[in-house]
Formats: structure tokens, C-alpha cells, sequence
């Protein structure tokens, strides 16, 4: 049996501007458990909306994998997503899908006055 295997889809920092994180290979993994943990937010309303996005190799464009986003980030907090075919789905928590061969979180920053959010992105393959 396979095991679950532990990796870093954006490593904690200070993000500023809207951006995509580095592709990471799945290897396999039908699914995925994905930790959001945001320890700071400045700058005037600050924001933060994260999506998990899939690698389409033949037209060569990532694609939002639907439904697969955290609730908006507002303030220092934690929150989880998990993707994996068959589970009941609830907002923002849970997708029922299978995880493509190369994902990666994709997050838009907003806000005025120089919003930053500092926040990391840690995951759990499930094979």
C-alpha cells in the first residue's frame, strides 16, 4: 500500500501581489488534504482568495479545478480542503474529484494601502 506522501505548495511568506505557486506532482494521488495557515495580514482590508489549479498538458494551461478554493482570507486563521473522488461536498472544505497529474494554488491578493498576507500552503497525497 502506498503511502500518504507530504508536500509544500507555497512556503510561508509576506505575498503582496497576485500570483501561482510552483506545480507539484501528485504521482498518482487520487486525492489530496490541503492546510492553509495564515499567521498576519496589514495594509487596509487585506485579502486573500486561494484556488487549487490543474496542469492540462495537451493545450498546455492550467485550469481551476471546480469548486477546489478556500473560503476569502481576512484575518489570521487556519483552514482545510480536502480533494477526493466520492467525498460529500460542503464549500470551500470538500471537492469530489480525482487530483490531476500536476497541481498548484494559484492566490490573489487584495486590498488598499499595501495589503500583504502572510500565509503558507502545506498538503497530505492521498493515494
Amino acid at each position: 500500500m502506498a503511502a500518504n506522501r507530504t508536500v509544500t505548495l507555497r512556503a510561508s511568506s509576506a505575498f503582496a501581489a497576485t500570483a501561482a505557486g510552483d506545480p507539484v506532482a501528485s504521482h498518482g494521488a487520487r486525492g489530496i488534504v490541503i492546510y492553509l495557515n495564515c499567521t498576519a495580514v496589514s495594509g487596509t482590508s487585506p485579502t486573500a482568495d486561494c484556488k487549487i489549479q490543474g496542469y492540462d498538458a495537451l493545450a498546455d494551461v492550467w485550469q481551476d479545478i471546480t469548486s477546489a478554493a478556500f473560503a476569502q482570507v481576512t484575518a489570521a486563521s487556519t483552514q482545510t480542503l480536502t480533494i477526493y473522488p466520492g467525498v460529500a461536498e460542503t464549500s470551500n472544505v470538500t471537492v469530489s474529484d480525482v487530483v490531476p497529474a500536476l497541481i498548484r494554488v494559484h492566490s490573489t491578493i487584495g486590498g488598499s494601502s499595501t495589503p500583504t498576507v502572510t500565509f503558507s500552503l502545506g498538503g497530505v497525497f492521498i493515494p
